[in-house]
């Protein structure tokens, strides 16, 4: 047992003072003279026991009134393995879930006001000296700073529902971002959650010793729901006039199947398609729709489901750019490639443009949508570096290699970007064994590939290594299984590495059938396209290519009535808009510049708070435990105040009151002797 104030066992000096009374207190006695004190005799020795019982009965009494006030007011406890509270000098974070889920009714209202209740709580347990921090779904300015015990109230009934959704490692690392900048010696976080299945990642949270974590779980009721959880266009490309096939996953979180749903398709203002769907209990189903472009600039639309009782996963917005032309660069190192120039220069829908690589304008690469380097022997330090830089910027590269190749300025070329290199020119006849038709430029390209097609045959080819650090996919393959072409993604943008060039001296590949659809598919998918819909609360800037946006332009999103202006910036011919939450609702918004709409973005909420599954306190305090996060505590003591429970964590189990009423008991006990023992 130990004392939060000991110096007052001092007053345990006061014991002697009863004991000094009733050693130096002699009662007198009056003579009372009698003829027979025979009788009497036996009378005087039991009046005298009694005597001598209660005066001890009183000096008890009286020791233990004294001791026992004097440990009231020394405020003995029995500290906790987890306590780190100090009494004073606390810095204190406490984050509140204010997702969707919260929305859900508890005995005592929604939630969300339990768990703001809870909050009330624990700052009613610290001091007016202490120091608060509010964090909530939204990450605001406002809250992730240090205020009042009062100040504190005073946000804490401003928190609303909010689209964010944030997982458990995100808070606490957030938490610990921000404690570390506080004055204060003593500091502990709190999390208020009904701590959702998918956003409980306990794993990824980071290890702290210089401060606890305190669980205040709030268990949530699972919920049937029916949502849509994604929307996608396989199709790369998206042509005035043609047709578009927009797809749509549908997610049963209940233990009941469904049968013959409804889902409909609205575009730019207007319904065009139904479709029924089943989906199983505890899964998810497909369903797709076909539909003609028939604008020539932006298509907006969202698909739309019924469920009760949640519904803001009912929709699911969508908008993207129709593609008009697609912007082609060859730079040669001899005379222009007839091939190339045959494929490109006869369609409307290609900007084909060449270059000789003594005379390259290094200004126009991020206008390209691709880049080909033809018959090249030699990438000077110059072309190197633009060209990385257009490529890890989102740009597409296709690379034919031309004889004589300079390996170490491709070596390091390539070692740029991440890709594999060209080691040795390979003189052996050979020819390609086989197609990969999985890969996305061959999608729609073919039906059935026969056993025996005829592929080109190589003459001359340069060996591509296979390091297993790169992330590499082969389009066409050897007899001798090495690449003959192969994909790379490197950061935003896309290299194709050919093992040939674009000659006789090498192969057939540009006479042969598969030229074509080949590298007419890699110069369609080059376009840049930008994402179909933004999550809200993702924090990330909408990256958008090719906008005729200048720095001094003034841009707004609009939306229904609401206007806001977003920060942005142009970043090699991207556009990046910095929204920062000011989007909320989900919806389509138009971006315009002046009075002309460039474009529209699509927003839809987090589909993360769609799942109704929530961690049990036990399955919680499994998790913290298999994690070894020997900093996290639950407080799963719910049927006391939260207030009382913390101020326990500060002291332990204090016992005052105890001593207290014992103290009053012997007092109490001692009036007893004095009134009614004669």
């Amino acid at each position: 047992m130990s004392f939060i104030y000991p110096w007052f066992l001092l007053g345990l000096a006061a014991i002697a003072i009863p004991i000094i009374i009733h050693l130096f207190h002699f009662r007198r006695f009056k003579k009372v003279y009698f003829s027979s004190t025979k009788f009497l005799e036996k009378v005087t020795d039991e009046t005298e026991k009694q005597s001598k019982l209660k005066h001890l009965l009183i000096l008890l009494s009286r020791i233990l009134v004294i001791t026992f006030l004097v440990m009231a007011f020394a405020r003995p406890f029995i500290p906790l393995d987890e306590s780190m509270i100090s009494f004073d000098g606390n810095a204190v974070s406490i984050y509140i879930d204010n997702s969707f889920s919260m929305e859900d009714e508890s005995v005592s209202g929604s939630m969300l006001d339990l768990a703001k209740e809870k909050a009330r709580e624990v700052v009613n347990a610290y001091s007016y000296t202490d120091e608060f921090m509010l964090l909530t779904n939204d990450f605001k300015g406002k809250h992730q700073r240090f205020v009042s015990k009062d100040e504190f109230l005073a946000l804490l009934n401003d928190v609303r529902i909010s689209p964010a959704v944030r997982t458990i490692s995100e808070v606490s690392a957030r938490q610990q971002e921000i404690l570390h900048t506080a004055t204060m010696q003593s500091r502990t976080a709190y999390i208020i959650s009904d701590f959702q299945e998918n956003i409980s990642d306990f794993k990824e949270i980071e290890q702290q010793y210089d401060y606890n974590t305190l669980l205040l779980p709030l268990q949530g009721r699972q919920t049937d729901n029916l949502y849509i959880d994604s929307v996608w266009i396989d199709s790369p490309v998206r042509l005035f006039n043609q047709t578009v096939e927009i797809k749509a996953r549908i997610s049963n979180v209940s233990n009941n199947s469904l049968e013959n749903q409804p889902v409909r398709l609205h575009i730019n203002g207007a319904q065009r398609g139904v479709a029924t769907y089943n989906v199983a209990a505890e899964a998810y189903t497909e369903v797709s729709f076909t539909f003609t472009v028939n604008k020539p600039d932006y298509i907006s639309g969202y698909l739309e489901i019924t469920d009760y009782p949640i519904t803001f996963d009912n929709r699911f917005y969508f908008s993207f750019n129709v593609t008009s032309n697609i912007n082609v660069l060859s730079i040669n190192q001899n005379q222009p490639n007839r091939f190339l120039n045959a494929l490109f220069s006869g369609d409307t829908l290609f900007n084909y443009d060449e270059m000789h690589y003594r005379a390259i304008d290094y200004s126009a690469f991020q206008r390209q949508g691709l880049i080909i380097l033809n018959d090249l022997s030699y990438v000077s330090q110059g072309l190197n570096v633009e060209l990385s830089r257009y490529v890890k910027n989102g740009g597409n590269l296709l690379i034919f290699p031309g004889e004589n190749l300079d390996i170490d300025s491709y070596s390091n070329f390539l070692n740029n970007l991440n890709t594999n290199v060209y080691t040795s020119l390979d003189t052996v006849n050979t020819r390609v064994s086989s197609i990969n038709d999985q890969h996305e430029i061959y999608r729609d390209v073919f039906d059935k590939i026969p056993e025996n097609i005829d592929l080109p045959f190589v003459r001359n080819y340069y060996r591509i290594t296979r390091d297993i650090g790169v992330r590499s996919e082969d389009i066409l393959t050897i007899q001798n299984g090495l690449s003959f072409l192969s994909s790379y993604t490197v950061d935003d943008g896309k290299v194709f590495l050919s093992a040939v060039g674009l000659s006789d001296y090498f192969s057939n590949l540009q006479r042969h059938s598969i030229f074509v659809p080949t590298v007419y598919n890699i110069a369609l998918q080059s376009n840049g396209l930008q994402r179909i819909f933004h999550v809200i609360g993702d924090n990330k800037p909408v990256i958008l290519r090719q906008q005729p946006v200048s720095k001094d332009d003034v841009l707004t999103i609009e939306a229904n009535g609401f206007e806001f202006i977003p920060q942005h910036r142009n970043v090699n011919n991207l556009l990046h808009l910095h929204l920062f939450d000011q989007v909320d609702k989900d919806g389509i918004y138009n971006l315009k510049s002046g009075e002309k709409v460039i474009n529209t973005l699509a927003f839809n909420f987090d589909r993360r708070g769609s799942e109704t599954y929530f961690l049990t306190v036990s399955e919680v305090k499994e998790k913290i435990m298999d994690n070894n996060l020997d900093n996290i505590f639950v407080i799963d003591k719910m049927d006391i105040p939260v207030d009382k429970f913390v101020k326990q964590l500060q002291s332990g189990k204090q016992y005052w009151m105890h001593f207290l009423l014992l103290a009053l008991a012997f007092l109490f006990f001692e009036i007893i002797l004095l009134r009614f023992l004669k």
